[in-house]
């Protein structure tokens, strides 16, 4: 235990009973019976008690650093205490919580006596296993204030002193012991009350340190999340004055962030800030939306919250305001719902000179900022164009908004375009909904099937391109618009307007570049590599590894006309990939309804002199369909005639579905 022990004298042993006995009639210190019984347990020499462990250079540099923050807080008591004791013969000691000694204040006589006689200096481990039971090592052990005199010491070096010391708690832990000690004939009782108020005042002092340093992180986190908010933030008082407001509220409202703190909310803005509304009703909103108009005619956009903040009587303290200018809110709604191009010029499959043309016109029009009419029939690619016609233009960054004009109820399509204030139909939202225009605006709307738009709906829109603003329904207020129309349509609007469908000034206005995108069976050479591409495109979707299709499977899907287009291209292309059993789709993979048809086109051009080029595989199965209709079906002798093996015609009969 760091020291021999020792086996005691007779008449010693007795002084130590007697001792003993003594401590426990004693109830007010019965931790020094504790203290004794401990030393005795231990083996500890009654002897000794001058502390054989000093510990120095970098170990004792790293014990004091790693105690700063205790020995920072407690030097100032320390020196507090000692100042009422100074001169009297006494020494104010702070030890860490392995009772090692930290700090030694004291006259200079008592300290050099403590340090000969006891080894009492910085460094000194006062474990009770070196020094027997003392007043630093009794109050950590017991955690409380202890005082431990002259012969209640159970080392004779210890006897001549008294000492009273009292443990330093820190988060509900012991974290170092304050010790004053002092020759046994200068000992009173209230001096482990003085040192018990210096402890306590430490540990107040670190508390409130804590407190105060928990309070700035707090206050950092606080302060970095208020900053990183993509919101304004204003906070104001019972009587409306500014209490803070956050660096994007200060940008919103175009106000001096640091001259607004202090100042009444009234005196940042030119109009009534509706937050006051708030201090006199006592009732607070969520999400809701302002429109305010400045002294200058300009008009301000908000979605609002603004939070009554009440103490514990009711009463309203201060008011928390948050606030975004919708046009963020517009661009979140977008983001969320998908409102971007999807598609780029890249996306166009074909090498036709009519399909090149169509490019062309389109990115001519990438580059104009005139409204555009994308025209051909369904399933021709109108929606790919627009979308690469955005992706090209200035706007790209901006929001691309989808209208099907005919899939809109009638009564349905204004305020689905416009949008609605609460409450002006029924079935309407109660804080109102913006209209796709609003959505759109500095991006582009695409109007599908504009052929398809009500009469009465042709002339509001029109109004909205001569004036490029909008009013919603049951509102007031008029938003100005800047938006970029492209408009799409498989009819033919010309004839539409002659028959009174189409108002020729709407399309006189749309019409100012024209792109005409050409049927598939009009360039039946775009074919092959747009089903091969399609074919690479659902394979990815669909995580499938179809490889290829065969020669005879193109020339069905080439003689085909085609009346959905690409559209039905992809269905057919898709189909052929999910019932294919390889990796190849082949003819038996195609609907019966492409391979009738096309048969019928290709006789149709047999007869009309076109000549018509099989590939090989396809000319085999005319082969040995032929064969077997000659052979009425008799494998041996249908292999016989083509000159193969029975099993390689049976190979071939599977292949081309001849079963």
């Amino acid at each position: 235990m760091g020291v021999d022990k020792v086996s005691f004298q007779p008449d010693y042993d007795e002084g130590i009973k007697t001792l003993l006995v003594r401590a426990e009639e004693n109830r007010d210190k019965p931790y020094v019976a504790r203290g004794w019984r401990r030393c005795i347990k231990a083996g500890i020499n009654p002897y000794g008690g001058k502390c054989p462990k000093i510990i120095a250079g970098e170990e004792l540099e790293a014990i004091i650093e790693e105690n700063r923050e205790l020995i920072d807080f407690a030097k100032p008591f320390m020196e507090d205490l000692y100042s009422f004791v100074k001169g009297s013969g006494f020494v104010v000691v702070l030890a860490d919580r392995k009772a090692r000694v930290l700090e030694v204040l004291g006259d200079e006589d008592i300290l050099k006596n403590a340090a000969e006689q006891l080894s009492f200096v910085r460094g000194a481990c006062w474990d009770e296993q070196y020094v027997g039971n003392t007043a630093i090592n009794s109050a950590l052990i017991e955690d409380k204030p202890v005082q431990i005199c002259g012969g209640e010491h159970f080392c004779m070096p210890h006897k001549d002193w008294a000492c009273s010391a009292a443990p330093i708690h820190s988060h509900g832990e012991i974290t170092g012991i304050l010790n004053m000690s002092g020759y046994q004939n200068m000992v009173h009782p209230h001096t482990l009350g003085m040192v018990v108020a210096a402890a306590r005042a430490i540990e107040t002092r670190i508390k409130a340190e804590i407190a105060s340093s928990e309070l700035k992180i707090q206050n950092k986190y606080q302060n970095a999340i208020v900053e990183s908010m993509s919101d304004g933030l204003l906070t104001i008082d019972s009587k409306g004055y500014v209490t803070y407001i956050n660096e994007i509220g200060a940008e919103i409202l175009n106000v001096d962030r640091k001259m607004a703190v202090g100042r009444h909310v009234s005196a940042l803005v030119d109009f009534k800030p509706v937050i006051l509304d708030v201090l006199e009703t006592g009732k607070g909103y969520i999400d809701k939306e302002f429109i305010i108009t400045n002294k200058y005619g300009a008009k301000m956009h908000f979605i609002k919250t603004a939070v009554p903040i009440r103490d514990a009587s009711g009463n309203i303290t201060g008011v928390v305001d948050t606030f975004r200018k919708i046009k963020r809110v517009q661009k979140m709604v977008n983001e969320m719902v998908g409102a971007h191009a999807n598609f780029t010029f890249a996306d166009i499959v074909g090498n036709s000179e009519r399909l090149k043309e169509s490019v062309r016109l389109a990115k001519i029009a990438a580059k104009s900022s005139s409204n555009v009419l994308v025209q051909g029939e369904s399933g021709t690619g109108k929606e790919l164009f627009a979308h690469a016609i955005h992706n090209a233009s200035s706007r790209k960054d901006q929001p691309f908004i989808t209208v099907n004009c005919a899939a809109i109820p009638r009564e349905l399509i204004e305020s689905e375009l416009f949008g609605y204030e609460g409450g002006a139909f029924t079935g309407a939202l109660k804080n109102g909904r913006p209209g796709k225009f609003e959505l759109a605006n500095g991006g582009t709307i695409f109007l599908d099937e504009i052929g398809d738009m009500p009469l009465d709906m042709q002339s509001k829109l029109l109004r909205v391109l001569q004036e490029k603003k909008i009013t919603r329904i049951g509102g007031s207020n008029v938003f100005d618009i800047d938006v970029r129309i492209i408009a799409a349509t498989n009819k033919n609007l010309l004839q539409s307007c002659e028959q009174g469908n189409f108002r020729r000034d709407l399309y006189y206005r749309l019409n100012v570049l024209n792109i005409n995108i050409p049927p598939l069976r009009e360039r039946k050479g775009d074919i092959e590599e747009l089903a091969i591409y399609l074919m690479k495109k659902i394979n990815r979707r669909l995580d499938k590894n179809v490889e290829e299709i065969s020669g005879a499977a193109m020339v069905y899907l080439t003689n085909y006309n085609w009346p959905g287009n690409v559209r039905e291209l992809e269905n057919t292309i898709e189909r052929a990939i999910n019932i294919c059993r390889t990796r190849k789709i082949d003819v038996n993979d195609l609907p019966a309804g492409i391979l009738r048809n096309s048969e019928e086109t290709e006789s149709r051009e047999e007869d009309r002199g076109v000549p018509v080029i099989e590939s090989i595989d396809e000319m085999e199965k005319r082969a040995i369909k032929k064969a077997l209709e000659v052979m009425n079906g008799n494998i041996s002798q249908t292999a016989s005639v083509l000159k193969v093996s029975r099993n390689t015609l049976y190979n071939k009969i599977r292949k081309y579905g001849l079963v």
